[in-house]
């Protein structure tokens, strides 16, 4: 059973007001918000308007309601207890903690302060805790507010107001009081904080890092999509130039991530791949016979015939013995292999079988010389020349 007033009847009923809410909390608020507040308080008291729009009687946004309820929060008068909808509870009015002498001191850094905490409000110690910032540290309005949104970055919307006591008697021994000494710690805070600061650090660099560079490392984070995990194992590579840079890095991690290569554990399995690859191309070489170290492109050339050809490793290593004793030993192998890979080889036994049945040809080392002939004790005689003879 269900009974109730009609909404026609509500609208001649009366609903209670508490006095204290005109002395204390009509006088500071925005003409909006009032209404709100007192439009939200018929519909408690007449469950018939519950299903009335507040946005549509009173020609708000749901925004401007919201914002309304959340200022109501923070004075303590509400509760928001859900999003969408959103749910608003209605508290007792109490005397407020803004009455005291000492808030009516602070009214606008009371009002900067929830506007900082929102939703959350601190109750009557909580706040009494935030005037010791002033009253017993001798921090000014500014510093606190800058204070407040630093240990809210650090701990979350739930930080206590004990632990932004104890940074506030830090800053205060330190002698950080003003608005402006807030603002300069926690950017110098921030900048030693920064993830171009530990990249300079692996490179054993202490100057701070510049503009740029911050905005990049943020661009490799935000827009490449990296980890600074990532970041900083990749940092050991840029170590083969004489002066590492950011911009040898960007160019590194820019073709990381065009391989999709952004994390931590992708970065440390490509690394080991590369390792791998490089031990290959050094057996190769090996067994050609050259002393000389592979390049990048001899890793990627043999690599290619492996990976993308499908030529197996071991069959390219019966080919690097065939070749050995080429003139040209790493062009006679890659002419081999290309042949192969037209073949479609793709396993050892088919290179196996070609060797055996068509060995290689391939054009040999030469001993280089030069036409030798006898020499008779005539043909010296027509050569020497007697020197005491008279010319």
């Amino acid at each position: 059973m269900n009974i109730r007033f009609s909404p026609d009847a509500a609208r001649r009923e009366m609903t209670p007001i508490d006095n204290l809410f005109f002395l204390e909390y009509m006088p500071d608020a925005d003409g909006t918000f009032v209404k709100v507040y007192l439009f939200g308080l018929m519909q408690c008291y007449h469950r018939s308007l519950a299903d009335t729009s507040i946005e549509d009687v009173l020609g708000l946004s749901e925004a401007q309601v919201r914002c309304a309820f959340v200022y109501w929060q923070a004075k303590g008068l509400v509760r928001i207890t859900g999003d969408d909808p959103l749910t608003v509870e209605y508290l007792l009015t109490e005397q407020p903690a803004v009455t005291t002498a000492t808030s009516k001191k602070y009214r606008g850094f009371i009002d900067s302060l929830n506007a900082l905490l929102s939703p959350r409000t601190l109750n009557t110690r909580e706040m009494q805790a935030m005037y010791d910032c002033f009253e017993l540290y001798g921090l000014d309005e500014g510093a606190v507010l800058t204070l407040t949104s630093f240990c809210l970055s650090q701990k979350g919307k739930r930080v206590s107001t004990n632990y932004i006591l104890s940074v506030a008697r830090t800053w205060s021994e330190d002698g950080i009081l003003t608005q402006e000494q807030a603002d300069e710690y926690v950017t110098g805070f921030l900048l030693n904080k920064h993830g171009a600061v530990e990249v300079l650090r692996r490179w054993n660099q202490t100057r701070p890092p510049t503009r740029d560079e911050m905005a990049l490392y943020d661009r490799w984070i935000n827009d490449y999509g990296f980890d600074a995990e990532t970041i900083l194992a990749a940092c050991e590579r840029t170590t083969a130039f004489s002066t590492p840079s950011f911009a040898n890095l960007d160019k590194l991690l820019k073709d990381l991530k065009d391989k999709h290569i952004t994390t931590a554990t992708d970065y440390l399995a490509s690394e080991e791949q590369n390792a791998n690859d490089r031990d290959f191309t050094a057996e190769v070489f090996r067994r050609l016979n050259k002393a000389e170290h592979p390049s990048l492109t001899n890793i990627s050339q043999l690599t290619m015939y492996r990976d993308t050809m499908g030529i197996p490793a071991e069959a390219i290593l019966m080919a690097a013995d065939a070749c050995r004793d080429a003139e040209r030993p790493f062009g006679a192998l890659k002419k081999l292999l290309s042949r192969w890979a037209k073949e479609d080889v793709h396993t050892v036994e088919q290179a196996k079988a070609l060797l055996n049945a068509e060995p290689f040809e391939r054009k040999q080392k030469k001993n280089v010389g030069y036409a030798t002939r006898t020499v008779s004790m005539e043909d010296l005689k027509d050569i020497i020349v007697d020197l005491n003879e008279d010319l």
